[in-house]
């Protein structure tokens, strides 16, 4: 298990109270906590190298333009001991990768336009702001785990947005497994211009997004 950057019972800004470390991905730390202020629970995100700080900064600014139910809300960006902090509300559940990895191969045709109904709409908001996800795939996404998978959440806009170094390097070092992971878990929802030339892609590699994962959902397969 890896070594969280926090250990329990720290606190950020004299109110954020660190609870427990959640977990994490390529970019990033994920912890549960406390925002004392309002006694609610909340999700700390931290950069776990210097490369994705500016990228946290671009999801806080990006993430708290759209407004929508299917949108996980941004409640806080701050920078503290030299770190970059996203706060999150905390969406009880698990992301959609490991939904699909732990309990079903594929979803029911019903379910499985359940779920792409709710992220539709979130993706339709979030481009009528402006604002282009970039890296729509099973693990940004938060859900209920639930039968019916009542809720469903689209998470880091913006944050894992490979440079192609970063992308290169992923395919080919073997012993950088949360890079590789985090390299081979994008690729099957990319669309070939984020692959090609990512610095000019726009809202449809999001739409390409959608089908990849919709493709997923009712076949079980990538």
């Amino acid at each position: 298990m890896s070594t969280g950057i926090y250990t329990p019972g720290v606190t950020l800004l004299d109110r954020y109270r660190v609870e427990y470390y959640l977990a994490e991905g390529g970019m990033q730390q994920v912890f549960k906590a406390t925002d004392q202020t309002f006694d609610r629970p909340i999700v700390v995100k931290v950069p776990k190298n210097p490369s994705a700080e500016k990228r946290f900064a671009r999801s806080a600014r990006m993430s708290a333009r759209v407004t929508h139910s299917n949108v996980a809300k941004t409640l806080d960006y701050f920078e503290s001991d030299g770190r970059s902090h996203l706060v999150e509300e905390f969406i009880p559940g698990l992301d959609l990768r490991d939904l699909l990895d732990r309990k079903f191969n594929y979803l029911d045709p019903h379910l499985a336009a359940h779920v792409i109904h709710q992220l539709a709409k979130a993706v339709a908001a979030s481009h009528h702001a402006g604002v282009l996800h970039r890296d729509l795939k099973p693990s940004n996404i938060m859900v209920s785990d639930d039968p019916s998978i009542t809720v469903v959440k689209i998470t880091d806009f913006g944050i894992a947005k490979m440079t192609e170094h970063e992308f290169v390097e992923g395919m080919k070092d073997e012993d950088s497994i949360t890079g590789s992971q985090t390299v081979l878990g994008a690729l099957p929802y990319m669309a070939p211009e984020m692959i090609r030339d990512p610095k000019h892609a726009g809202f449809p590699a999001d739409i390409w997004a959608l089908g990849a994962i919709l493709y997923r959902l009712v076949s079980g397969v990538v």
